[in-house]
């Protein structure tokens, strides 16, 4: 009797503890639900094939500083960090993750795809310099990316090389949370601008994303980002017209955001990082990019409620810097290292600083990029094709002279391959192009031409080519208004070339009175015409004079006020792929321009 009745006592208390345990996991699990869940996302975009670290000038502690910046080395360290230093992580790139220096050129993706491996993204979404070189090219970066790559408004034929290259969304389970992420590509800019094969269907990015967010709502998944190369503006748009997303981490459009980046000296593409804006459920929604090149990293700690509604939200965008270079400008006006002192101070002024850290590189992508570099420093040598003679270019031939009349052939001949380019493949209907002789630095010598040349003659890997609408009024305006900083003390390198438009022009005179004579290329009747002062044309130039520099001040109001398309289509890119092409060139027929000096 006495073992039944211990025998019973043991199983008693033993149910006992164990619905004593249920109650207590109960408890939690309610302690848990009431609690908002955090999650940490850090993200990038548009980084380009900017694989390195590169030389930057930022107003700090008020002076003008020459530092090193970004790289995907230092990208990598930065997220290795946030991954250790804060849980439930996200690390997203919104895309464009090829096309835009020597990397790119000489490997095709290969080079970004490897780093992009070892830092890891959580998810990767198309962009449409994916598409530049075809859907074989793409094909062969997609296998060797690792990571999970997604995109919902593109859709592959069956059959095509690209299908099952990626999915419309992913569902991650993050800090026992589900979290929804939804791939979305920049429609229209990518069937005009880039080269998706006949068999890869588009679909509108708000129909897209209205589609998916249900998919992943009926699936009970409350809590939803859209990882969107649409663009700033098109996914501020979504989220004013589609209820059920949460987060935006936007590409495209490389804005920097954020009011705070202006005392750098620095131009930001909207006030707020990140933008909030309120669905048509009543619910914030917020928009994040982050600038572009590997220069910057977006960081967002936000909590969400048990509805999965973010009810706070905390940003850290953060400028990656370098602390192996510090120039400043002396008395004379000269960069120098900066002194001992100098360097105290201005690392003391990045600490106190929120957006700006000093990041190492790190080891394992360092190590993997050395090896890279030293191939592409071997690569550089090799011949892209031949040119026949002497193509005059740089600083001494920029404005036509007695020496030389015809001026800067080589900025003649970078304006027709832009031109020829644009034109095949459909870029906006471009009518003609226009660039500054400045962008163009050497002189074209006769023999192989190599890629090392191809980005000594064009430098400025940054400077894009950009279209937009401007009548013959405003084009005579823009010339008149290039040559006259070029002659009155701005700069030599303002004056204009270009290719499907010409103009004949004096030196003597004021601002408005030096253009003679304009005329543009009537390609359906094959001759030269009049240009017509009232008439409308799309116009191709670089990103650079596009906002005004150089003395481009009409083209930048015009820029400012009606704005245009970025193709972030590189001349280097165009130049070099236009000579593969044709495999031998020589001098233009002739300039496009006729200068009375």
């Amino acid at each position: 009797m006495k073992k039944l009745f211990l025998l019973g006592l043991t199983v008693a208390i033993a149910t006992s503890l164990q619905a004593a345990g249920k109650n207590a996991r109960k408890n939690v699990r309610k302690v848990a639900n009431n609690q908002p869940f955090e999650l940490n996302v850090a993200h990038i975009n548009d980084h380009h094939s900017h694989l390195e670290q590169e030389r930057m000038t930022l107003k700090i502690d008020g002076k003008d500083v020459t530092l090193d910046i970004g790289g995907l080395p230092r990208v990598g360290q930065e997220i290795k960090d946030f991954r250790k230093n804060n849980k439930n992580t996200l690390i997203l790139h919104a895309g464009d993750a090829v096309t835009g220096t020597l990397y790119y050129t000489l490997f095709k993706g290969i080079a970004d795809a490897e780093l992009m491996n070892v830092i890891n993204f959580d998810a990767f979404t198309l962009g449409n310099h994916e598409f530049d070189d075809g859907n074989e090219v793409l094909a062969k970066f997609l296998s060797a990316l690792k990571i999970p790559v997604i995109s919902s408004n593109v859709v592959p034929d069956k059959g095509s090389i690209l299908e099952g290259k990626w999915k419309p969304y992913i569902i991650k389970n993050v800090g026992g949370e589900k979290i929804g992420i939804i791939g979305m590509e920049v429609v229209k800019k990518t069937v005009e601008s880039s080269s998706p094969g006949k068999d890869i269907k588009f679909i509108d990015e708000i129909e897209a994303a209205k589609k998916y967010v249900k998919e992943l709502q009926d699936q009970g998944i409350n809590k939803i980002i859209l990882l969107s190369h649409a663009g700033y503006e098109k996914n501020v748009e979504i989220a004013q017209k589609v209820s059920g997303i949460d987060l935006i981490v936007s590409g495209d459009t490389h804005y920097l955001l954020g009011k705070e980046f202006e005392k750098y000296g620095l131009k930001i593409g909207g006030d707020q990082y990140p933008k909030k804006i309120t669905s048509p459920s009543g619910e914030p929604v917020y928009v994040a990019e982050a600038w572009n090149y590997s220069y910057l990293i977006g960081e967002l700690k936000a909590k969400f409620d048990k509805k999965g509604v973010i009810t706070e939200l905390v940003a850290s965008p953060k400028l990656l810097l370098g602390d192996d270079l510090f120039e400043v400008k002396n008395a004379e006006g000269k960069k120098v290292q900066a002194s001992k002192e100098e360097k105290a101070a201005i690392l003391a002024a990045i600490k106190k600083d929120k957006n700006l850290k000093i990041v190492k590189n790190d080891e394992t992508l360092q190590k993997l990029l050395d090896r890279y570099q030293k191939e592409k420093t071997e690569l550089g040598k090799k011949s892209v094709g031949k040119i026949k003679e002497m193509i005059p270019g740089g600083s001494e031939n920029r404005v036509p002279s007695a020496k030389n009349p015809e001026g800067s052939l080589a900025t003649t001949l970078v304006m027709e391959a832009e031109l020829d380019t644009l034109r095949n493949t459909g870029t906006g209907n471009v009518d003609f192009v226009l660039g500054n002789a400045g962008n163009v630095r050497i002189t074209i010598e006769p023999g192989d031409f190599t890629y090392d040349e191809a980005y000594t003659l064009l430098p400025f890997t940054t400077n894009t080519v950009y279209t937009l609408e401007v009548t013959g009024a405003e084009m005579k305006q823009i010339l008149e208004d290039a040559i006259d900083y070029a002659l009155t003390g701005g700069s030599t390198g303002s004056f204009p070339y270009g290719a499907g438009i010409r103009y004949e022009a004096t030196k003597d005179g004021k601002l408005g009175t030096r253009v003679t004579k304009v005329e543009v290329f009537d390609f359906k009747a094959n001759k030269w015409v009049p240009i017509d002062a009232n008439k409308k044309y799309m116009l191709a130039t670089n990103s650079y004079i596009a906002g005004g520099k150089d003395g481009y001040t009409t083209l930048g109001k015009i820029t400012s006020e009606r704005g245009g398309t970025n193709t972030y289509l590189g001349d280097d890119k165009i130049f070099i792929d236009y000579l593969q092409k044709h495999k031998e060139l020589g001098r233009p027929a002739s300039s496009n321009v006729k200068f009375k000096y």
